[in-house]
């Protein structure tokens, strides 16, 4: 799987069900293990995993960032 063409999958098919959706409120964040597609208008978050992947949960993948209001981890 190419994970450019993932992405811009997973954006085309959300704008296509929500059309209130734009490309511009999408944020990737990127981990050594795995991706998060996130909308940052939704707050909604996708796991992306490519072949080289082992995540198994989300939270491995460290994240102090915030995601509409969410308290980030100590």
């Amino acid at each position: 799987m190419d994970l450019d063409e993932e992405i811009l999958s997973r954006i085309r098919a959300a704008t296509a069900w929500d059309p209130k959706s734009k490309p511009e409120e999408f944020q990737l964040k990127v981990a050594d293990n795995g991706s998060v597609l996130i909308n940052l208008r939704t707050g909604r978050a996708q796991l992306i995993y490519d072949e080289d992947s082992q995540l198994h949960d989300l939270e491995d993948l460290n994240s102090r960032s915030t995601v509409k209001g969410e308290v980030p981890p100590k």
